[in-house]
């Protein structure tokens, strides 16, 4: 049964470095360490903080919005730099806040999942669960900025591609928001 268990956390942990957040905050950012430093401190950010926030979410689900926001605001920054033309960038030290940010307050179903998942079966396979989880999705994270990055080759195209995130990751959120 633990083989599943981990099976399915690795699945989660890959799907979850796709989520739209994530890519439109990766981007905001234009090297190998910044996509290193935001999967980094995302893992960082989910591993300390946002176990009680989701096991607290479970029993109060409407605080969930805090996390949305956060990954709308990304969603807003990109969109308007590309509107504007004038880039903003994330450094090391911005990737590595926004990462912890977004591990610890944008909630989503697979960490939620990873959370019960790891509160069914004691601290110490638990921890064993979140541990894996972090671990797979901070790498996949990395992994996606780094495929990304490839998409910046033509300025033209690059935007588009920007714009485009952008709005379906602000559309995501907000259906997320309104639960639709």
């Amino acid at each position: 049964m633990p083989v599943i268990i981990f099976l399915i956390i690795i699945a989660l942990a890959l799907s979850h470095a796709l989520e739209p957040d994530h890519i439109v905050t990766m981007r905001l950012m234009k090297s190998k360490k910044e996509y290193a430093m935001f999967g980094l401190s995302h893992g960082i950010g989910f591993a300390i903080i946002a176990i009680p926030l989701v096991l607290i979410l479970s029993f109060f689900p409407f605080l969930e919005i805090v996390g949305d926001l956060i990954g709308l605001a990304f969603a807003l920054i990109l969109l308007y730099s590309e509107i504007i033309g004038k880039e903003i960038e994330l450094n090391v030290s911005k990737s590595f806040g926004s990462g912890i940010l977004q591990g610890a307050f944008a909630i989503t179903p697979s960490k939620i999942v990873v959370a019960i998942l790891a509160s069914e079966v004691g601290l110490l396979l638990g921890s064993l669960y979140v541990f894996t989880f972090v671990v797979i999705s901070s790498l996949a994270i990395f992994l996606v900025g780094f495929s990304l990055s490839y998409l910046n080759l033509k300025k033209d195209i690059s935007r588009i591609v920007n714009i485009c995130i952008a709005l379906v990751a602000t559309i995501y959120i907000l259906f997320s928001i309104l639960k639709l």
